[in-house]
């Protein structure tokens, strides 16, 4: 049996079931790793030895006729930027790889309660402040498709993982489209829950985080299937004192269809790829093939909205951030950081309340405007996947990058409810877009995207066919 190539709903049901036990679902994920990971470098720090002992543990206790929990037995990953017991949260800074971590972070902590086993943490660039994944600490990560693209950023490391067999579901996070776009380039699915859905907090920073950061960066899943997501946000979204900004929620009216689905393929007037056009045609067709009416719209201010982002990202980076990347970041990523804080512009204290102040209309905005539609339907960047370090070339690369990924950093100044879903291969490079929902309607955008899934079909099988071919040449 080729474990490792079942889905997380899959292998929680075959343990249930009493066909295998957590230990060998655990030894077929860490052969899956040591098997596939020399070639995307992905996963970075191995939990092997705990795993297994876990995974043991977990089948000498567990009693015929027991109530499983939701993720018993499910081998999952954890990005190197959260607190884990036992582990550095480096961030991919070798000046954090000796600061050992004492407590779970609250999205680690809710994955343990509901019987995940972490068979080791994924890789981030440094600061995971970049949509490509590299350090100085680990080495960069390859896109499984294509080692000449991106596997996108900051959650790179968690979503080549993924979509390579190592782990069910991965853990990642997502301040300017760092779940979305690594999602996005390796084919695989991810939902960028809605502001304060699921406890955001770490342990180890005595400082607590910083504001602009609180408001726009979330924690969430990266998976394989729309299904194992909804299962992993499930546990995942579970309260913490941690965080005191945390919310539950329903979406509002009905989440099957027929909905009302909004588009627009290019609310900057900065123009589209040939195959980002593409995947937006076939999401709308498989959207209307599903019986929900597809109309095209502009949304409100969503050039204000996606500069408003960079503006507040900017006066944090500048007054709390560039001089510790200065201490310790590269000069490669120092060059990036005084990149984006330039091409987004300077601020001052008026500045950033009038901004603050423009964010809460900007949102009042949009929520109003959502109220006529079920979702809105948008790329998740107006290019194809981008080479690898596109963003270390000149100048004119940078800001040509920074306004593709507009469609990412828009959702994150809103705070809102995004779903990554991939639509097929185009040229062999994955391809997809993401629905947009109005505040708490998470649900919503997870059944619309498991609409253009069941229309559209999983593309990792075909990844994995290609895998093979490569690990059987020896390569």
């Amino acid at each position: 049996m080729e474990i490792w190539k079942w889905s997380a709903t899959q292998t929680r049901e075959r343990i249930a079931a009493g066909e295998v036990t957590c230990a060998e679902v655990v030894t077929q994920h860490i052969a899956r790793c040591e098997a596939i990971n020399p070639s995307i470098n992905a996963v970075v720090t191995r939990n092997y030895e705990q795993s297994l002992e876990q995974a043991r543990l977990m089948d000498q206790q567990r009693r015929v006729g027991d109530s499983l929990t939701p993720l018993f037995g499910v081998p999952v990953t954890v990005k190197i930027n959260v607190d884990q017991i036992g582990f550095a949260n480096s961030d991919g800074i070798a000046a954090q790889s000796e600061r050992i971590c004492q407590q779970d972070a609250p999205v680690v902590a809710n994955l343990r309660k509901d019987g995940a086993i972490i068979i080791g943490q994924t890789n981030t660039p440094e600061f995971s402040t970049r949509w490509f994944t590299g350090n100085p600490l680990h080495g960069a990560t390859f896109n499984p498709w294509s080692a000449a693209l991106t596997p996108g950023g900051s959650s790179g490391g968690a979503a080549s993982a993924v979509a390579s067999g190592i782990g069910c579901i991965a853990h990642g996070n997502d301040m300017g489209g760092s779940l979305r776009y690594p999602a996005h380039c390796c084919g695989v699915v991810t939902l960028r829950p809605s502001m304060g859905r699921i406890a955001n907090g770490s342990p180890s920073c005595e400082e607590g985080r910083p504001p602009i950061s609180q408001l726009f960066s979330v924690q969430g899943p990266i998976a394989r299937t729309v299904q194992d997501v909804r299962l992993a946000f499930d546990s995942m979204s579970r309260p913490d004192a941690l965080d005191p900004d945390w919310r539950g929620g329903r979406a509002r009216g009905k989440v099957d269809g027929p909905l009302r689905v909004a588009y627009c393929i290019d609310p900057f007037d900065g123009g589209v790829g040939p195959s980002v056009y593409r995947a937006m045609k076939v999401a709308c067709q498989a959207l209307e093939a599903s019986g929900h009416q597809v109309e095209e719209v502009q949304p409100p201010l969503a050039l204000e909205a996606a500069m408003l982002w960079g503006r507040l990202v900017a006066a944090e980076s500048t007054a709390l951030f560039v001089e510790g990347v200065k201490r310790h970041g590269s000069a490669q990523i120092n060059d990036v950081v005084n990149g984006m804080n330039d091409y987004f512009g300077g601020s001052n204290g008026e500045q950033l309340l009038r901004d603050l102040r423009l964010r809460n209309l900007i949102r009042r905005q949009w929520s109003l405007w959502l109220q006529q539609f079920d979702a809105l339907l948008m790329p998740v960047s107006a290019r194809e996947a981008f080479p690898d370090n596109y963003d270390l070339g000149s100048a004119d690369q940078l800001s040509e990058l920074l306004d593709a990924q507009r469609y990412l950093y828009l959702v994150n100044l809103l705070g809102f409810p995004a779903v990554a879903v991939p639509t097929g291969l185009d040229g062999g490079v994955p391809q997809g877009v993401q629905l947009i929902g109005a505040p708490l309607d998470d649900e919503r955008c997870l059944s619309l995207a498991a609409d253009i899934e069941r229309q559209c079909g999983v593309i990792i099988p075909t990844l994995w066919d290609q895998q093979e071919s490569f690990l059987s040449k020896g390569l």
